[in-house]
């Protein structure tokens, strides 16, 4: 396992934490979009801009509520080829940051560690595990699980935004009172259910902690966050889309409330490769 893999597996997982909370401490630069749109077209705007603002906010502290999601999810990076890592699981904040789904191993370059084709990680006190199928020899032998601290990835500073306050997939969404422009885009099908659809850019110097998350995920030059978020007729987020250069990364809200206690493999039988992917080394696979 190469440490390039590693890294999508970590963005993945990583975005709806750091990449989507991590954007909140853009208060303190000033400046709202009720101040942006203002100054150049009038109190009427102002007034628009605000209650969309409004709506958003409204959507994100009923989701905050909940606790838990279930999530699809797709991460585009550099160096893919345009290819997403597929990811879907249980995403939880009620009790301690921490996240369980399934991943492609293929997707991973992780097939031969497993013999179904599927890898199960989770996220638990800033570190990534990933299950494999017991190892007969090598330096795997017996392990179940491989550890990534996220550190290893992100630096010190990127990782430090999985445990910053605020940390569940919709508090971001507060943040877009920093945005440059909010718009109402319309209304569209999102999974079934009707959902209104709006549109927000984030200037760089507003994203906070975020930026070292995108950053270390390939950001390049970009210069703003381009948020797509839906909302259906029961206030919730559906859906969360954004674009940071290079860096795209859609999640669905498949429900809310899904309440499970995920926890860290037992050290035993965990294998943990934070320094080998710290020194660049490779692993089996």
């Amino acid at each position: 396992m190469k440490t390039g893999t590693v890294t999508a597996a970590i963005a993945a997982a990583l975005i709806v934490t750091a990449g989507v909370s991590g954007c909140t401490s853009g208060a303190s630069a000033g400046g709202s979009v009720g101040d942006s749109v203002g100054d150049s077209v009038g109190k009427k705007a102002v007034d628009s801009a605000e209650t969309l603002v409004a709506a958003l906010t409204k959507a994100s502290d009923e989701a905050s509520k909940a606790g838990s999601a279930d999530i699809r999810m797709s991460v585009t990076m550099p160096g893919t080829g345009g290819k997403p890592t597929q990811v879907s699981g249980v995403y939880s904040w009620g009790n301690g940051l921490a996240m369980e789904g399934e991943m492609s191993a293929k997707d991973l370059q992780m097939e031969e560690l497993v013999a179904d084709g599927t890898i199960t990680y989770r996220m638990v006190g800033g570190a990534y595990y990933y299950g494999i199928d017991p190892a007969p020899s090598g330096p795997f032998k017996g392990k179940s699980w491989l550890k990534v601290e996220a550190s290893a990835i992100l630096g010190e500073k990127g990782a430090a935004g999985l445990n910053a306050g605020n940390n569940d997939p919709t508090a971001g969404l507060k943040s877009l009172k920093w945005a440059s422009n909010v718009t109402k885009v319309g209304t569209e099908d999102v999974n079934g259910k009707s959902a209104v659809h709006y549109r927000a850019n984030i200037p760089l110097d507003k994203l906070g902690e975020a930026k070292s998350a995108f950053g270390a995920m390939g950001g390049g030059s970009a210069t703003e966050l381009v948020s797509d978020i839906w909302v259906d007729d029961k206030g919730m987020p559906a859906r969360l889309n954004q674009t940071f250069g290079e860096v795209a990364v859609n999640v669905d809200f498949v429900s809310f409330g899904v309440a499970k206690e995920i926890s860290a493999p037992p050290a035993a039988d965990t294998a943990d490769m934070t320094e080998l992917i710290k020194n660049g080394g490779a692993g089996q696979g």
